[in-house]
């Protein structure tokens, strides 16, 4: 088999997902679709939610091996695999480290509650055995939008699994939409979001602006006139009002997807006013 083959092999589908600080990091397959799947809004998790057994990651990393032998981190792919048992996890990394020898960090998309359900000591062993990053689509600070698109967690929830985080040492990257709350509670979406976020500590926060994906909750809403959806340069405000509020220390902030066609991005506290000068340029045009 050919690289480009063998790559294949071991993935279910063509295209693989990583966040952008995870692009050149070796990826494994470790679960598929979101153990949650009901958000109003996502496109993303089509996927019938399942854990790959055993035998099939082993058979992957072995191949993966081959490929990326001297890699030194790991991304367990899967909508949200840190949702896996502690155990498991660690019996995963377990077989990392014969294959993968060299490895010595993890990272993963996380739900929240998935930290929730694990003590403070299963988060304790995960990070002494190198998980050291999640990333977490946190959406919104506020309670009322996180309830109407279905998010399963409320901000206090998300607050407290991303402390638990901070007691063990385990960095986070956040996504954000904005948008999401709709023309009615764009203020409060912005408001409570900086709220939230100035409460924790990020490394980054990750703007994805809504989009209503067809074969959604929220499409159907927006289309029976219940949800009111912005237009690109109304979200850019509602983002300019969230970064006037935040407060976070050491933090990179990026949109990519401003105006649907632009890039920002600036590390907090220190560029806050480029940031902002940036989106009164773009809103001037």
């Amino acid at each position: 088999m050919t690289r480009e083959e063998l790559y294949q092999s071991i993935y279910t589908h063509d295209t693989i997902y990583l966040p952008p600080h995870e692009q050149t990091t070796a990826a494994l397959e470790v679960s598929l679709g979101c153990s949650w799947h009901r958000c109003t809004f996502c496109d993303f998790a089509k996927d019938t939610f399942q854990v790959h057994s055993l035998e099939r990651i082993e058979h992957d990393l072995k191949i993966l091996a081959e490929l990326r032998p001297g890699d030194t981190r790991l991304f367990f792919l899967g909508e949200n695999a840190f949702c896996m048992d502690a155990r498991l996890l660690l019996e995963i990394i377990g077989l990392v480290r014969r294959y993968m020898p060299k490895v010595r960090e993890y990272a993963m998309y996380s739900r929240a509650d998935d930290i929730l359900r694990k003590s403070d000591q299963e988060l304790e062993e995960l990070a002494d055995a190198g998980v050291n990053a999640l990333h977490i689509g946190v959406e919104s600070g506020s309670d009322s939008i996180l309830e109407a698109r279905n998010k399963g967690v409320t901000s206090s929830q998300i607050i407290r699994a991303l402390k638990s985080l901070d007691r063990v040492g385990i960095d986070y990257y956040l996504t954000v939409i904005p948008g999401l709350g709709g023309r009615s509670f764009s203020r409060l979406h912005a408001i409570e979001t900086a709220r939230m976020l100035n409460e924790v500590r990020p490394r980054n926060i990750w703007c994805l602006k809504l989009k209503l994906w067809e074969d959604t909750p929220l499409y159907r809403e927006a289309a029976a006139g219940m949800f009111e959806e912005m237009t690109p340069d109304e979200i850019l405000r509602e983002e300019r009002l969230l970064i006037e509020n935040l407060k976070v220390t050491d933090c990179l902030f990026e949109d990519t997807t401003v105006l649907d066609q632009f890039t920002i991005q600036g590390m907090l506290p220190g560029q806050k006013d480029e940031l902002l000068r940036a989106i009164d340029y773009l809103l001037s045009l």
